[in-house]
């Protein structure tokens, strides 16, 4: 008989390029209750939703988008400058890197904030044992983070019959089935039940502030002033799609760390909720203007002036244009000095949030 949960959130929906972020969000919907009748708090708005119908949004996606603002958040990966799994001479985050395999360590942290029970189950334990896990997950409502092999990515399973599984996954609107699932199976996160969280404020500002305190980022930033420095017609091309890489990811990240820090506080997710501390929320809401608030030298706006400057935005897919465009662009007169002012910008902009983050659990620790 078919077994499936229903009012799954298929991903992503808004600006969520991370296949684990957005198969973890929705796993946490429904394992940990929320529904249409949960209530949002709309920091725009600065109340509870009411329907307005600005953001296009229904109530479970927004509250997935909350959560996937914040545990890309707490983990330290909205600091960085690549997602962790992807190579990079720049990760911020310990074994970061094309031999990521989300560690234990890692999902601990996460579901010891969430308060909740969960164990790991690798392709050692057998089709048959993790058939019978799955299935039991999912009679309990619970969905189950599956990865996959074979170019495949992050799936959540939400439903079985006869040996076979349904699953969302990437970019996919609707549940399909995977007959053949266990021919890729690297392995899943089965949650099993809710405790007693152990992750608290503390544990998160210090994990984020070591990802801002680690030397890649003057590393990083020292490369960038060498490599505008060192353009030629020659190598522009190439330095143009390596600036926009590095562009690329924290014009996202540092987006969805600000939506963390700024969520009310009497929202059932966020940052704000966890403490009562006025001068605590204060230096909160400074990381907003850092990284996204108008006007005011934000990470946000910069990162899109040096995309103006590369010649990238909706039109080009985020993509570099033709190459005679990015040399006639990049031969301009000082756009090279230009670039290196809003980078150092950006850079200034992380250094200025890890001083607020020092700040706020100096005052945690002593109150």
């Amino acid at each position: 008989m078919k077994k499936q949960i229903p009012n799954i959130i298929p991903f992503p929906f808004d600006a969520q390029s991370s296949p684990f972020f957005c198969a973890l969000a929705t796993t946490l919907i429904p394992v940990l209750g929320y529904t249409e009748e949960t209530p949002y708090f709309c920091p725009p708005k600065g109340s509870d939703c009411v329907g307005c119908g600005d953001c296009k949004k229904s109530t479970l996606q927004k509250h997935h988008l909350q959560l996937y603002h914040d545990y890309q958040t707490f983990t330290g990966v909205s600091f960085g400058w690549a997602w962790p799994e992807l190579d990079s001479d720049y990760h911020t985050i310990e074994n970061a890197g094309a031999r990521w395999r989300w560690p234990d360590e890692f999902i601990g942290f996460i579901m010891g904030h969430a308060g909740l029970a969960w164990r790991r189950l690798s392709k050692d334990a057998g089709q048959d044992s993790i058939y019978q896990a799955i299935t039991a997950s999912v009679d309990a409502g619970f969905p189950v983070i599956m990865k996959l092999g074979a170019g495949q990515d992050w799936h959540v399973v939400t439903g079985y019959e006869d040996d076979i599984l349904y699953a969302l996954c990437y970019k996919k609107d609707k549940p399909f089935t995977m007959p053949n699932w266990f021919n890729i199976f690297e392995d899943a996160i089965i949650i099993t039940g809710r405790s007693e969280p152990s992750v608290t404020l503390p544990d998160i500002l210090r994990r984020i502030t070591a990802v801002l305190e680690h030397p890649a980022h003057a590393k990083l930033e020292k490369e960038v002033n060498r490599r505008i420095d060192q353009m030629t017609k020659d190598n522009m091309t190439a330095t143009a799609e390596w600036l926009n890489g590095i562009a690329s990811f924290p014009i996202e990240a540092r987006w969805h760390a600000a939506e963390t820090f700024t969520s009310g506080e009497n929202a059932v997710n966020g940052i704000l909720r966890m403490t009562d501390n006025k001068a605590v929320k204060e230096l909160f809401g400074r990381i907003f203007f850092s990284y996204i608030a108008d006007n005011n030298d934000e990470t946000h706006g910069i990162l899109w002036k040096v995309w103006g400057l590369l010649g990238v935005g909706p039109k080009t897919h985020y993509s570099l244009p033709g190459k005679r465009k990015v040399i006639k662009l990049l031969s301009r007169h000082d756009t090279g000095n230009e670039l290196k002012r809003l980078f150092a910008i950006v850079f200034h902009n992380d250094r200025e949030v890890l001083k607020f983050l020092r700040e706020a659990l100096s005052l945690i620790q002593t109150t």
